[in-house]
């Protein structure tokens, strides 16, 4: 089989989703299919919306026409002119969905805090983008010949939300790399990575680490942004601790990754990672700056920390990218 996986992001960039395009084209042409990628350029990620779609369309049709199906990876950079393209030749389209685009969206612009599941319980007062984004998710959603989310945490909420057929969804974890030997500990540093943002509740964590520090100086907070995976991957197996305290975040590659080093995490509970880690962190409301400063000290304390480490160590959750390729190719 011909498949195309379309993506708006590079290897070079943070986070395991990133790395998703490229090692999926290269299981599925280790399987014998014949697996290609479109994504995003420099082009794209500085045109505004419906510019970059329309330029994003005419870059894949080309690479579209020989394929026998065409593999999304989000929902609306481009999940959307993936969907034409599909409909301009007839194409089957899986598309992959791992976030949310509206909602993002919406909690960036005004500054609310509000978690995805309470985004969906009340009808939220949208601007023109996000009305459009809403518009587009619907039709993609009606017309994508299959949904591939991540957690059923996820699905129930988008199920609800938008009326979506259950039979047209399957679940596909993320990738759950295998356990890997950490570096030993020296200092006390817990890690965040990714784009801050208002979702990523980013102010309200340098917040709190400032008031850890005076009580605890033996404490420290790295923020990796703009970096590379595999210097990520460095940091990650010397810190001591991960942290994401993000609305409401999914299934979290930086927080699967850590725990295969066996890092113990803090995240939002507004999240369906539970459904793989139900323990070696904590999940806390990430709303509150004082659940954000117990959880930190509580891993600050070797006793708790050690703990942490051994529910860890007790799980192994494995999930190959061979496994996702075949997976989405059965679907």
């Amino acid at each position: 089989m011909r498949i195309l996986i379309a993506t708006g992001l590079s290897p070079l960039d943070v986070g395991g989703t990133a790395q998703y395009a490229s090692n999926m084209a290269r299981e599925l042409n280790l399987m014998g299919h014949n697996a290609w990628i479109v994504g995003y350029g420099r082009v794209e990620k500085n045109l505004p919306i419906g510019f970059r779609h329309l330029y994003f369309l005419l870059k894949t049709i080309p690479r579209a026409f020989y394929s026998d199906r065409i593999i999304a990876l989000d929902t609306f950079s481009v999940g959307i002119p993936a969907l034409w393209a599909s409909w301009i030749l007839r194409k089957k389209i899986i598309v992959r969905v791992g976030g949310d685009f509206l909602w993002e969206s919406y909690v960036n612009r005004t500054g609310e805090m509000i978690t995805l599941p309470e985004f969906y319980k009340k009808v939220q007062s949208l601007n023109r983008k996000e009305r459009i984004i809403l518009y587009f998710t619907k039709i993609l959603l009606k017309n994508a010949y299959k949904l591939a989310f991540n957690t059923e945490w996820q699905r129930k909420i988008w199920v609800a939300a938008y009326h979506i057929q259950e039979r047209k969804t399957a679940i596909i974890r993320n990738y759950i790399p295998p356990k890997a030997e950490a570096t030993a500990l020296g200092n006390k540093v817990f890690l965040w990575a990714g784009r801050e943002s208002k979702v990523k509740n980013t102010d309200r964590l340098h917040e709190v680490a400032r008031k850890v520090k005076l009580h605890h100086p033996e404490f420290s907070l790295d923020f990796a942004t703009n970096i590379l995976y595999k210097d990520l991957m460095e940091k990650m197996r010397n810190s001591y601790a991960v942290v994401l305290p993000s609305l409401s975040d999914v299934c979290p590659n930086f927080i699967l990754e850590a725990a295969s080093f066996n890092k113990p995490f803090i995240m939002t509970k507004e999240t369906g990672l539970r459904e793989i880690y139900p323990k070696g962190g904590l999940f806390v409301d990430s709303r509150s700056s004082a659940e954000l400063e117990v959880a930190i000290e509580s891993l600050l304390q070797p006793q708790e920390y050690a703990r942490f480490v051994a529910e860890l160590k007790s799980l192994n959750p494995e999930h190959s990218w061979k496994e996702i390729a075949q997976e989405l190719i059965t679907l």
